[in-house]
This record gives structure tokens, sequence and C-alpha cells, in this order.
């Protein structure tokens, strides 16, 4: 893989993982019951790893991380509509 595609691959974790987090933001934490508190350290942590997994280069780890914190997250913001 060239390094083109490497840094075309790395951006696009990167936007999966930016755009997770400016979801969580609209998420209320004092609004959430304990069972969407719960789902809410879930989506953190997935984003954590998601960011440690970009650092490390294991970008297919990064984007597969960060589209679980996305559909968690979505579903989490869903539900409180």
């Amino acid at each position: 893989m060239s390094s083109e595609d490497e840094r075309r691959i790395q951006g696009e974790a990167q936007r999966r993982i930016d755009r997770t987090e400016r979801l969580v933001r609209q998420i209320e934490p004092r609004r959430l019951a304990d069972d969407q508190q719960q789902s809410l350290l879930t989506i953190q942590s997935f984003l954590t790893k998601a960011k440690e997994a970009l650092s490390d280069k294991d970008v297919q780890r990064a984007m597969t991380l960060a589209d679980k914190a996305y559909f968690l997250a979505d579903e989490l913001a869903r539900g409180l509509k």
C-alpha cells in the first residue's frame, strides 16, 4: 500500500472518530438513565481504543471501533428524542 493510500485510510478513520465525538457531545449525560450512562461509558471506551489503534497505525481496528462507537451513540441519541 502506498503512503498516500495509508494517509487516506488514516484520514477516514480519523473522520469516523471525529463524527462520533460530535454526536457524543450532543448527548447530555445528566439526562441519561443508569443503563444509558453505561452505554455512554462504553462509547467513550470504544473511542479511546479507536484513537489508540490509530496512533498504533492499526487503521482497520480504529475504523471498526469508531463505527461501533458511532452505532451505539446514534442509538443512544435517538432514544433521548
